[in-house]
Formats: structure tokens, sequence, C-alpha cells
């Protein structure tokens, strides 16, 4: 035997139907996108309410969070280090970072000039052909003895 709880979703479910097949068709489009735009927000917002505390705990990088001041000790200790190997006087990484800033240097400023050149030449084509007057063809003298031509 069906329960009354049954039979009363499936009435609900029949008017719900009955009313969409009737009313929907004759709703226009900007009222059907804004309404389940609405509900859609609606729907996020609610769940986000429930459940946002799930979210946030369940995660595997929120564990990371109780480690975050160590890791930022540690960045800080090896850029430290870091500045004290190449900027101490004498030692060979310090030859190597000026050679290497150096390269770098030279490297952009040649990169920088064939970059300008390029632009330059473009530019200079560009104004030159939409700037330029344009020539008139010459045109050919007519032929005064063609009569003469003809005959011969």
């Amino acid at each position: 035997m069906d329960s009354l709880f049954s039979v009363f979703l499936l009435f609900i479910a029949a008017i719900t139907a009955l009313l969409t097949y009737v009313i929907v068709p004759f709703v226009p489009v900007v009222t059907l996108i804004s309404a389940a735009a609405i509900a859609l927000a609606a729907g996020v917002w609610w769940h986000w309410t429930q459940f946002s505390i799930d979210y946030r705990t369940s995660t595997w990088q929120e564990q990371l969070r109780n480690y975050a001041s160590y890791a930022l000790l540690l960045v800080v200790i090896l850029l430290s280090y870091g500045f004290y190997v190449f900027a101490w006087s004498g030692s060979s990484l310090q030859d190597l970072a000026s050679q290497a800033q150096v390269a770098v240097r030279n490297a952009g400023r040649k990169a920088t000039s064939q970059i300008i050149g390029s632009a330059s030449r473009a530019l200079t084509a560009t104004q030159s052909a939409l700037l330029s007057e344009a020539t008139p063809e010459p045109v050919p003298a007519p032929n005064r003895n063609r009569s003469a031509n003809i005959l011969t």
C-alpha cells in the first residue's frame, strides 16, 4: 500500500508539470533566464552557508596552514644565506654572479636594439606607404601617324 506522503508528492509533481506545460511557453525568455540565474545564485548561497565549514576543513592544503610560519622562516634563512654567499667579496660565486649579470645585460641590450630596429623599419615603411602621394603614371602620347603606319 502506498503511503500518503508518496501520493502527496506525486500530486505536487503533477501540478508542477501541468503548470510548467501551460505557463512556461508563454513566459518571455528574459524572464526565464533571470529566474534561473536568481535560483542558481540562491542555491549556491544556500549550499555555501550549509557546507562552508566542511569545505574549509576538508582540504589537504588546510593542514599546511599550520606550517606556514616555519616555511616563511626557512625562506628568510635561505635568502640571507644566498645574499651572504653572493655578496661576500673574494668568493668564486661572486665572479660567476657578475659574469651572469654582464651576460644578461648584454643579451638584453642586443634584444632591445633588434626590437627597436625592427620597429623603426616597420614604422618607416608604414609611414612611407600611408603618407606618400601617389604619382600619376605617364600617359603615352597619341600616335599621329597612325594612318601612315597602317599603310606600310
